[in-house]
């Protein structure tokens, strides 16, 4: 058990990494549709590519979205609105016109006229009861649109009668009714008259909501989904026959009842299990492709949680609008994650996650060989666009390519499964533009995994490179000659990784960078000092040691206080390794005979170069800064320098941690040689 443990302890950093696959697959099985996947594709109009269709159980035809609104539009056409009738209004307004008219008339009359008093009294009380008794109706919304002639249900007590809008009065025409029968009385109180009935008209018909929705809902509750049943064994669609709308309908009606998650259990043991072998396969080719091919970042725990990340979160998205919004498929920009793996890791790693992430979709997604065919394409198109990623103007051109190809193979697909372009679809362009103008997310996102996972791409490192950025622009200014060594050592090392492969761009810039500690105390070191004297010859040799040493340490912490990425500090903390600062230690040791001399005080903390872009920038600053040295160079001189010097590295071990062969570093010296010749104007010597 113990023996156990202690392997597992061992390969832990391993053990993890597949720890995090395995999460992957669980997620991503999670995410994805449980239910049974209808393998048939078909459109309107396309001709049914696949064998002949018999029901394999009886299932209802649904009716369209189209249909069902019209269904509904139609009962809303016709829905008879409910309005109440209150009569308790008109006895309330009799009374009040009765006691009005009193008043106005011992007002105006005094005790003249008594004989008529009853008569218009009752004139009045019988037209103000027959107009109110008719009804008069509030106006409401619900009436918008209806003609006079339409027809509204009244309620009255307990029993519905249906009457026509035109058999009502509004408030309007009932005044106006009214004042038309006053006229008639050929009286001389007309305008009294006029006024009490003003005053004492009300609306008694008032549109009841309540009673009218919960109608309306009735009858829209009795809508059936479906018209129509197909019956097990009948032949639904033969090989060759066109898709009619009709068709169509059928072919969708059993495609939702086949994907219906009301199978039994054992049913959906076997989904879920194919549906996990799958996803485990494609896993598998990802995994041992990182793993073999990629072997370097492999290593990197970071790159595999940004690329597994990356993976959940676009299938994710994508299960989820494939599953409640299928129509939106295509606008989400799938080659963003190509585009996005392409500058942090290779644009060949970038093409396998892209086919195994669209494989997995595939499963999923409507028409399953268009989709893939057309995210395939548009994928590979991407990554030939952007290529390694060094510009951000690449992203735009790829967005251009991206929407470009989306177009051929759209119209290409229309060509060959219908023979013409009548049925472009300018809404799926929309939909393609928005994908590829999506697109211009890899900005933001690229910027924001650089932040997360702390991984440099080369858009950062073109600027960080640029030598108006203002840490080289100080180092120009404090330290000119320490500004020029480093462009030559950034040249070097970047004329190094040319040949034997690996990354030219990032060990250019950390070069850049790999001396910015000078900066603090720039006459100590030669390449800084004019003909005004060295100050090393004032201070004791271990002193002199100290600020050589901490050139090293101040470059990391003015690095970290500019915001320097970690990978650029990896070239300031390793450039000099674990080495002594030989000439101090020397003269330090000659000027004490026979005392024992601390080593460390004259030893750089290192620790040593631990990748191949640092091991060749160690390499590149030890000669160039060595080549100062030779008084005439020569052919043979510079030569055995370099060979002295990577000698001398690799007797102390400095490229004990780097991934470096002796064949890279034999390449190093041929390429390191030539050049140094070529900068010192050395002719090299031809044989006679």
């Amino acid at each position: 058990m113990n023996r156990v443990f202690s392997k597992i302890q061992d390969n832990y950093y391993s053990i993890f990494k597949i720890f995090l696959f395995l999460l992957t697959i669980i997620a991503v099985i999670w995410v994805s549709p449980k239910a049974n996947i209808f393998k048939y594709e078909f459109s309107v109009g396309k001709p049914w590519n696949h064998s002949d269709l018999i029901a394999p159980f009886d299932f209802s035809i649904y009716k369209t979205t189209k249909q069902l609104e019209e269904e509904k539009q139609q009962i809303i056409d016709n829905f008879r609105p409910y309005f109440k009738f209150e009569s308790k209004l008109i006895a309330d307004g009799e009374t009040r016109l009765s006691n009005d008219f009193d008043e106005a008339w011992v007002l105006n009359y005094e005790d003249k006229k008594n004989n008529k008093r009853k008569k218009f009294k009752r004139i009045l009380t019988d037209l103000y009861t027959d107009v109110e008794n008719t009804g008069i109706i509030q106006h409401n919304s619900v009436l918008d649109g209806k003609d006079k002639g339409s027809i509204i249900r009244l309620i009255k007590g307990n029993e519905v009668e249906e009457r026509r809008l035109e058999s009502f009065y509004d408030i309007r025409s009932a005044h106006e009714y009214l004042f038309k029968e006053v006229d008639k009385l050929e009286n001389e109180d007309s305008t009294l008259f006029k006024n009490l009935l003003s005053q004492s008209l009300v609306q008694n018909v008032f549109y009841d909501e309540e009673v009218s929705t919960n109608d309306l809902n009735e009858l829209m509750s009795k809508i059936l989904p479906t018209h129509g049943l197909v019956q097990k064994g009948e032949l639904i669609i033969s090989t060759g026959e066109l898709v009619t709308v009709e068709k169509y309908r059928i072919l969708s009606s059993l495609k939702r009842e086949y994907e219906r998650e009301i199978g039994s259990a054992d049913s959906k043991i076997f989904i879920v299990g194919g549906l996990s072998i799958l996803i485990v396969l494609m896993f598998l080719i990802e995994f041992f492709y990182f793993r073999i091919y990629l072997r370097e970042k492999y290593e990197s725990l970071k790159n595999i949680v940004l690329v597994l990340v990356s993976q959940v979160l676009l299938i994710t998205i994508s299960d989820f609008i494939f599953f409640n919004y299928p129509h939106l498929a295509y606008i989400i920009p799938y080659a963003i994650l190509p585009i996005i793996v392409t500058a942090f890791l290779s644009s060949r790693f970038a093409i396998i996650i892209h086919v195994i992430t669209i494989l997995i979709l595939g499963f999923f997604a409507p028409n399953s060989f268009e989709f893939f065919y057309t995210q395939f394409t548009a994928g590979f198109i991407a990554i030939f666009a952007v290529k390694k990623l060094d510009k951000r103007a690449d992203i735009f051109r790829a967005s251009i390519y991206v929407f470009i190809t989306y177009m051929l193979v759209y119209s290409s697909m229309l060509f060959v499964q219908e023979g013409s372009l009548d049925n472009f679809s300018f809404t799926f362009m929309e939909y393609i533009a928005g994908s590829s103008i999506l697109l211009l997310l890899s900005f933001p996102i690229i910027f924001l995994y650089e932040k997360i996972f702390g991984i440099i791409t080369h858009l950062s490192l073109l600027e960080l490179s640029n030598t108006n950025n203002p840490l080289m622009m100080e180092l120009s200014q404090k330290a000119p000659g320490t500004f020029q060594h480093s462009l030559q050592v950034a040249n070097l090392a970047s004329d190094v990784l040319h040949e034997i492969g690996g990354d030219a761009l990032l060990a250019r810039t950390g070069a850049m960078y790999h001396d910015i500690g000078k900066m603090n105390n720039p006459l100590y070191f030669i390449e800084n000092q004019g003909a005004g004297g060295n100050p090393h010859d004032d201070i004791p040799y271990e002193e002199s040691a100290r600020i050589i040493i901490g050139h090293v340490l101040e470059g990391i912490e003015m690095a970290r206080k500019a915001g320097l990425p970690e990978q650029i500090i990896d070239f300031i903390r390793t450039h000099h390794g674990t080495r002594r600062v030989e000439y101090f230690y020397r003269l330090e040791k000659k000027l004490n005979p026979g005392v024992e001399i601390d080593k460390s005080e004259f030893t750089y903390h290192g620790p040593a170069p631990f990748s191949k872009e640092t091991a060749v920038v160690m390499m590149a600053d030890s000669v160039e800064a060595a080549s100062k040295s030779l008084k005439q160079p020569t052919e043979q001189n510079i030569n055995d320098l370099v060979d002295n010097i990577i000698d001398d590295h690799l007797a102390n071990n400095q490229f004990h941690n780097a991934n470096i062969t002796m064949k890279d570093i034999s390449v190093a010296r041929k390429v390191l040689k030539k050049k140094l010749l070529s900068i010192n104007h050395v002719r090299i010597a031809y044989p006679d």
